[in-house]
This record gives C-alpha cells, sequence and structure tokens, in this order.
C-alpha cells in the first residue's frame, strides 16, 4: 500500500483507558488487521524542533552562517529579473494611481 493510500485512509483516535476509541466508526470487516502509530511518530516534522534553535550567540551566528550559504533555487535570474520588472512596474501603477486618487478626494473636500 502507498503512503499516499495509507494516509487517505488513515483512522483517527485517542488512547483513553489504555483503549484505542476512533473519532469515527471505522468501515473495516470485522477482525481487520490494523496497525497504530502514536501521530507524532507518523508524520515526520518539518523545518527545526523548538528544541534544536539555538540560543547562544555562537549557535545563532552558526545558523545564520549555514543560512547565507543557501541559495534560492527556485527561480531562474531571468524569472528574478522579470518579476522584479513586474513588481516595478505594478509599484509605479500603484503610485500613479494614489495621486490620482489623493487629487479626487481633495476635489470632495474643496
Amino acid at each position: 500500500m502507498t503512503k499516499e493510500k495509507q494516509d487517505r485512509n488513515a483512522l483517527q483516535g485517542a488512547v483513553k483507558n489504555g483503549q484505542i476509541v476512533l473519532d469515527e466508526p471505522a468501515e473495516l470487516p470485522e477482525g481487520s488487521r490494523v496497525e497504530v502509530f502514536p501521530v507524532e511518530a507518523a508524520r515526520p516534522t518539518l523545518g527545526m524542533r523548538e528544541e534544536d534553535w539555538p540560543t547562544t550567540p555562537e549557535g545563532i551566528a552558526a545558523l545564520l552562517a549555514r543560512m547565507d550559504q543557501v541559495e534560492p533555487g527556485w527561480r531562474s535570474p531571468e524569472d528574478d529579473a522579470a518579476r522584479r520588472a513586474t513588481l516595478r512596474a505594478q509599484k509605479d501603477v500603484e503610485k500613479a494611481r494614489f495621486f490620482e486618487d489623493a487629487d479626487a478626494l481633495g476635489r470632495m473636500w474643496e
């Protein structure tokens, strides 16, 4: 069974008095074998755990140095330049519109 199919068929519940109690009735044949994992163990975490964050100046400096070594890989230089040009054009339009709106508002109060 694929991981995706397992996740889709995952049953949710909680342990009460040493027994697993499902949130909703399971649509499984009577006698079906199941495998149960605690949620924390079943799902990988993203990023750093709270206890792994550096708390000393040296640790923070080391983390920042590692972060500086990571190069963004989601945009090519051409895509980045195009995105920046689009943002500049959008900013110019918004600035022009702001002054037009400000003038219109000023005329309302004359």
